[in-house]
């Protein structure tokens, strides 16, 4: 018999190569790709593609927080702006997409839920007590996600089964209405962020009512090292959005309010980003700097910053970034453009019409706008395909052959190289 002590320790070493043969290079195992957000893949698809199947859930998205008012009535009509929704992370089901299988979590159907990659068909579905409002991060054969019911879940990929849970408010934790749902206070608001053995996430959204940050064993679910913590911020800010790692912090974006930054070994809140510019929940990690935003009472900007918290630049109008070790290629609701990223010299703009999502695979930037996908040459940006989806595509991904769709109407769609899928399905 081997000891439980055994087990575990046998169980972390698997959970920390593990992914170096469960995960290929071409998959999408966390939002935008990885713990940066660099929305950027290795992967390549042949070109033209085709719908292979579409799935259209009984229920859309059901987002936490109302969308603003059409215009901002604090500046003059003459300079006035629509606003740009600064808590948008939940507007559609984006997935993550492991091997054969795709996962994601319902905000209105309270599920985590993995499709098979090839037909799109209902693998397992897990109910948790309250809406699910990130995409699940999968590693090591394991599904870790956060719902609103206060809990972080760790599922076997395979059958959905829970290996375990974990509470950070414990007793205190109670379901309340809110807006038509049961949620709790300390409702996980951000993403569940696996790597090296810890996860990583934050409990609770209004700062009176205290937000916990935790850092716990992947395998067990526990605090059971050194590094491993959880502290509890009281007034000290709301932490919603999708974390980001480097080697040594995590950074938090702060939902209204700029980012956060925290010890990764420790969880010791370190600061806080240049206040009054590039609020929102958009944040992305390259190399020392981060770009986190996207609006303020401009109507709309991502900011770039130094890792420490000093700001480097502003960019306007901007909705979406994607930065390579060259090219910063920069989304707004009406172009996309590529510059260098040194001298930030224009290589090349295109129009687009209601310009919401991108991703880079290989040499292709895919992006989405109002009921459109596209695939561009990156280094030219020339028009390669391009086909219709209901709605405004928020969410893309490219993983073992496929590009993944997801619209603010709920629907989730892949699309794959024609000679392979002769015909498409639509999934109800």
């Amino acid at each position: 018999m081997i000891s439980g002590k055994v087990q575990r320790i046998i169980g972390l070493l698997l959970l920390i190569l593990w992914p170096s043969f469960w995960s290929s290079a071409g998959d999408w195992p966390t939002y935008r790709h990885d713990n940066q957000r660099s929305a950027i893949t290795l992967e390549s698809l042949k070109l033209p593609l085709s719908k292979r199947w579409q799935l259209i859930p009984e229920q859309p998205p059901s987002p936490a927080w109302a969308k603003p008012a059409k215009y901002d009535f604090f500046v003059s009509p003459q300079t006035r702006k629509p606003l740009v929704n600064r808590l948008a992370y939940d507007h559609a089901f984006h997935v993550t997409a492991v091997g054969d299988q795709v996962f994601y979590g319902s905000s209105a159907e309270h599920t985590v839920n993995c499709l098979d990659a090839y037909s799109g068909k209902e693998k397992w579905v897990f109910f948790t007590d309250g809406p699910m409002r990130f995409v699940p991060s999968v590693y090591g054969g394991r599904v870790y996600a956060g719902s609103d019911d206060g809990k972080v879940y760790c599922l076997d990929a395979n059958s959905g089964r829970l290996i375990w849970d974990y509470t950070a408010a414990s007793k205190r934790n109670i379901l309340v209405p809110n807006d038509g749902r049961l949620v709790s206070p300390w409702s996980v608001r951000s993403s569940v962020v696996v790597d090296n053995g810890t996860v990583y996430f934050t409990s609770g959204f209004f700062p009176h009512e205290g937000v916990y940050m935790s850092a716990v064993d992947a395998v067990t679910g526990k605090a059971t090292k050194k590094h491993h913590w959880e502290h509890f911020h009281l007034n000290k800010g709301s932490f919603q959005g999708y974390m980001l790692l480097s080697d040594s912090k995590i950074y938090m974006p702060g939902g209204r309010s700029t980012p956060f930054y925290f010890a990764r070994d420790s969880g010791k809140r370190l600061g806080q980003f240049a206040k009054g510019n590039g609020m929102g929940t958009f944040a992305l990690l390259a190399d020392n700097r981060i770009f986190h935003g996207p609006a303020d009472r401009s109507g709309g900007v991502l900011t770039e910053a130094g890792l420490s918290g000093d700001r480097a630049a502003s960019h306007a109008d901007a909705l979406d970034m994607i930065v390579d070790a060259k090219v910063m290629y920069l989304l707004t609701s009406n172009k996309i453009t590529a510059m260098t990223r040194g001298s930030r010299r224009l290589l090349w703009s295109r129009a687009v019409a209601g310009g919401s999502s991108m991703v880079l695979a290989g040499e292709t930037l895919y992006i989405g706008s109002r009921n459109k996908v596209a695939a561009l040459k990156a280094s030219n940006g020339r028009a390669q395909w391009s086909d219709t989806v209901p709605g405004s595509p928020l969410g893309l991904a490219v993983a073992n052959g496929a590009l993944f769709v997801s619209t603010e109407t709920g629907a989730i769609l892949s699309f794959g190289q024609e000679s392979d899928y002769p015909s498409a399905w639509i999934l109800y």
